[in-house]
């Protein structure tokens, strides 16, 4: 025998959970017959209810449209933003960026409502504003991700601001083409399109900004952030010796960095002891790196380098000399800073 079910055994949605329901329903028909042509009858009877209670929830058509493009689109950016957040540098959050906004394709759903939603808000004030609401923080989203970059010594951009408008605008031109017209470009082409213009924007090579490229797997020429840091660090080095500043010379080393002379010194500390040491037997030393050549994995924030030094000096018990010789390096990315993790000599020539 079947039992009876009670009244009070039939849980009735809350008023969000039905409100839920009437807008995921709403982007249902918005997809298949676009902003302007969904009526409310339409959601009602793909709901099976009466159009009274759409009312109920929503005082016109324009509010339904607008709530159910805000309700499906925010759900979009933050599935989005959890999935670039989970990238393990900014270069491959940027990447990311790009992936999740370039559509899938003409029939991509999240597009087709988006372009709509554009139209829609040349008419209905209600979704211009939510519209530029979203706008500003899919911009928002990319300007985050090209600051953090900046700070992390991983890019060059005087402006993230400016650079995410630009990039997010050229991305929405192109979907427009993309989605409303076949054979215009590929998918492929047109994310090319974009890492060309994000690297542009950040100091970058296009094919820095590839997709699931393992962390230490590939190392090449450093970017222009980089080799710029790593000038730096090599200027500062012998802007030390020159001024026989140990401490500023113990800055330039991570903390279990090796220098290897006639024999290794281990750890910063004993970096330092050697060159006080050494320092002590010159009455002056000028140093300096006239060419340098970096091979660098941005992923993982290490590299190799090769320094050719020219060195003049006075010693005080041996009188003037000079050397020529070629540093091997080895580099590590310590915060936003770059750093020698090692420095090995090869002499040349003595004189």
């Amino acid at each position: 025998m079947v039992r009876p079910v009670s009244c009070a055994e039939v849980k009735k949605p809350t008023v969000e959970e039905r409100r839920t329901e009437i807008l995921e329903v709403t982007c249902e028909v918005v997809i298949e017959r676009g902003f302007a042509a969904t009526r409310i009858a339409d959601v009602a009877k793909r709901l099976g209810v009466s159009s009274s209670l759409i009312h109920y929830h929503f005082d016109s058509k324009e509010q339904l449209l607008a709530e159910a493009f805000a309700h499906y689109a925010r759900k979009d950016v933050a599935e989005m933003e959890a999935e670039i957040e989970a990238a393990p540098n900014s270069v491959t959050q940027l990447d990311r960026v790009i992936q999740n906004y370039v559509p899938e394709g003409s029939g991509d759903v999240e597009w087709m409502l988006w372009i709509d939603g554009w139209g829609e808000a040349l008419r209905n004030p209600m979704m211009r504003k939510i519209s530029q609401e979203l706008d500003e923080q899919s911009a928002a989203l990319a300007e985050r991700v090209i600051r953090t970059g900046v700070e992390n010594g991983e890019f060059v951009c005087a402006d993230p601001a400016a650079a995410a408008l630009r990039l997010t605008a050229v991305v929405d031109g192109l979907a427009v083409q993309f989605a409303a017209h076949d054979g215009t470009l590929t998918r492929d082409q047109f994310i090319d399109h974009v890492r060309t213009l994000a690297a542009w924007e950040v100091g970058l090579e296009p094919q820095a900004l590839r997709e699931g490229v393992a962390i230490g797997e590939v190392a090449g020429p450093a970017s222009p952030a980089t080799d710029t840091a790593l000038r730096h660090l090599v200027s500062r080095y012998c802007d030390a010796v020159i001024r026989n500043d140990a401490d500023a010379f113990g800055q330039c080393w991570a903390v279990d960095s090796t220098w290897l002379l006639n024999k290794p010194f281990n750890g910063r500390e004993a970096i330092v002891a050697a060159f006080r040491k050494l320092m002590s037997t010159m009455a002056w030393l000028v140093q300096t790196a006239p060419n340098a050549v970096f091979e660098i994995d941005e992923a993982a924030g290490t590299g190799t380098g090769r320094v050719t030094i020219h060195e003049s000096y006075q010693s005080k018990k041996d009188g003037p000399g000079t050397v020529v010789g070629v540093y091997h390096d080895r580099y590590v990315r310590v915060g936003t800073s770059w750093l020698f993790a090692e420095r090995r000599i090869e002499i040349i020539n003595r004189g």
